[in-house]
């Protein structure tokens, strides 16, 4: 059952290509059993009990019995989920009454993350034997097997969730056409394609989804229940109602025809690989968050899309990233001590080579999807589709030559990248220059969150330009380091000053009445402000002076500082203050705002305009004494 995998060298090129048909895909679920088999060794190994080699046996019974059940059971994807936690709870098990930092904290969108329960390490054994039950179902095999509940539940891959009271102890077994577990009898029946799961007293099935489009279909799960869903801890949904169901269902088949009828190849991909759907909780903040873990292939994270297009989007994106993560397990394309950051224009957060390298894979099907949606729109849409397309073309371009130039590649991974280049060379389409203008513009926006989250001058200096200010002094020609230190928390860009931008291009007179103050702008976008909506129009002094204003009643607030320096520099020479970096001014003036001393930001902007901030060498990575380079783009 475990073997030796490799990918020929054209499986790779065609995975470089942002491709892999369903052959390539079987293959890299093949290396995912193999990895799963080794990793259930080592748990056997590390929790040596009598239970688990019972439920082991009959896994192995099933498997023995009928060559694809066994196998069946340990590809799907939160099997893979369960596998990592559990050998990483046995083997740094935490002290009594902690919790782990991704356990509690704030998602992306806002939504509180509530710690989850504290089982007892033993506990994490529990799903082998609703896997074994799995298996031996598949196998045709009659079985009793005990197993312990959590918090009152059993859960059973492919089938649903029991709820059995406060027993301590239940038995799983078949009986004809039903499976007892506990005291809940289950039917054996298989349930139809597509619908809510069965829902009684005792019992929750798992939601179908399917959809048909040019002859190939897409089956998956609509997953509420599995507890190793939500391996991000990014607010996993919990049980939907028939109608939420039917909504994703709506949406699917809007999606679906999308990727076949313009996106084939990857369709057919998606329709191998793809088995399970996680939804997400969603707010009002939130433009959406879409998520894959590299330990469950096969299964994609996602708040409701707005639409069949954001979910055809979201369905490529992330499939991307299933793909990779299962490549690399099956051949390594970078050396994993590699310690430096780069700059990713789609996170507003450094990120590792190998992170860099994911995004880069996932939006080069980003950029082909926007790529085809030029020619099937008109109007705004078609023009938002063209500055989409512009956008991510040309960050891709430039965030491949930073891994081609600093990241330590395999020779396997060198020519990935080399294939990935290749296809966004091809891409040379002409662009129109309005579009091309708001993808560099959309760009700079991006740029200039990431460096004032994430870049930080010299507190020695900050500190001695504090004072020279404060005494009245003139500004010396310093020249003043800027190192890399990640802002706390995970984040991915949102930017409410693009949403506006994408607003007016695809629903002008939305936009117009936003502007005119026919419609209320907290209604239509919660996070954005009036200076966002002035720099969105065009209305570059209006937006200066707002943000500015923004400033000097909230220091704190990064947003107003991102539009202030954004508004400055799409100002002309005769209307900007000619100040200094924009991290500069910002830690200057909180300096001096602590300190008691009032300051307009951009009358210190331009009194700081002699000093010269240079980036540093290296940064400091979690408090190590090692030192790290970052990559940042090229702002040529």
């Amino acid at each position: 059952m475990t073997g030796y995998h490799r990918l020929a060298p054209d499986d790779l090129a065609a995975l470089a290509a942002g491709l892999g048909d369903r052959r390539t895909i079987r293959l890299l679920r093949d290396g995912q059993v193999s990895k799963r088999m080794l990793q259930l060794r080592a748990l056997l190994d590390t929790a040596d009990s009598e239970e688990t080699a019972r439920h082991f046996a009959l896994w192995a019974t099933a498997a023995d019995r009928s060559p694809e059940a066994g196998p069946a059971v340990l590809a799907l994807p939160h099997t893979g989920a369960w596998l990592a936690t559990a050998l990483r709870r046995l083997r740094t098990p935490m002290p009594s009454g902690s919790a782990s930092a991704a356990a509690v904290g704030r998602t992306t969108g806002g939504l509180v993350v509530e710690a989850a329960p504290e089982w007892p390490v033993e506990a994490e054994l529990t799903p082998l034997g609703s896997i074994a039950a799995v298996a031996a179902l598949r196998a045709g095999m009659d079985f009793e097997l005990s197993v312990t509940p959590r918090d009152g539940v059993v859960y059973l891959p492919t089938l649903g969730l029991a709820r059995v009271g406060d027993a301590q102890r239940v038995t799983i077994k078949r009986a004809g056409s039903h499976l007892l577990v506990g005291p809940v009898t289950v039917s054996l029946v298989p349930p139809p394609d597509a619908g809510p799961g069965a829902e009684t007293d005792g019992w929750s099935g798992l939601h179908r989804l399917c959809s048909t489009a040019d002859g190939l279909t897409l089956r998956i799960t609509l997953d509420d229940l599995d507890p190793y869903r939500d391996r991000h801890q990014l607010c996993a949904a919990d049980r939907l109602t028939p109608a939420e169901v039917s909504e994703w269902q709506r949406l699917l088949d809007e999606a679906w025809p999308m990727l076949v009828r313009h996106h084939r190849r990857h369709a057919e991909a998606i329709a191998e690989g793809l088995r399970c759907l996680v939804p997400l909780l969603a707010d009002s903040v939130s433009a959406g968050v879409n998520v894959t873990s590299m330990d469950a292939f096969g299964s994609v994270s996602m708040t409701r899309p707005i639409d069949g297009e954001a979910f055809a989007l979201g369905l490529l994106h992330e499939f991307q990233h299933a793909k990779l993560g299962a490549t690399i397990d099956v051949e390594p394309l970078y050396d994993r001590d590699d310690r430096r950051y780069y700059y990713a224009p789609w996170r507003d957060d450094p990120r590792p080579l190998g992170a860099v390298l994911q995004g880069v894979y996932a939006f080069i099907a980003v950029t082909e999807f926007w790529r085809g949606r030029r020619a099937l729109r008109s109007g705004g849409p078609a023009r938002l589709a063209e500055v989409e397309f512009a956008r991510w073309r040309d960050r891709v371009s430039r965030t491949c030559a930073d891994i081609e130039s600093f990241g330590r590649l395999t020779a396997a991974g060198r020519e990935f990248v080399t294939g990935l280049r290749r296809v966004i060379d091809d891409w040379r389409d002409p662009v129109d220059p309005g579009a091309a203008e708001l993808a560099r513009e959309a760009a700079e926006d991006h740029w200039t969150v990431w460096r004032l989250r994430n870049r930080r001058p010299d507190p020695a200096a900050v500190h001695q330009l504090a004072a020279a200010r404060a005494a009245g002094l003139p500004c010396p020609a310093a020249i003043v380091t800027l190192r890399v230190e990640p802002a706390d928390g995970r984040w991915l860009s949102l930017s409410p000053r693009l949403d506006l931008v994408r607003l007016r291009l695809s629903d002008p007179e939305r936009f117009m009445r936003l502007r005119t103050g026919a419609e209320r702008l907290v209604d239509a976008l919660p996070m954005a402000s009036d200076g966002d909506l002035a720099l969105a129009a065009g209305d570059d002094l209006a937006a200066r002076e707002s943000y500015r204003g923004q400033v000097c009643a909230d220091p704190e607030q990064l947003s107003a500082w991102v539009g202030l320096a954004l508004a400055e520099q799409r100002l002309t020479a005769a209307q900007k203050t000619g100040g200094a970096d924009p991290e500069l001014c910002r830690a200057v003036y909180l300096r001096l705002h602590a300190a008691g001393h009032p300051e307009d930001p951009l009358e210190l902007a331009r009194w700081l305009a002699p000093v010269t901030c240079v980036a540093a060498a290296g940064i400091e990575h979690d408090g190590a004494s090692s030192t790290t380079s970052v990559a940042v783009p090229d702002r040529s």
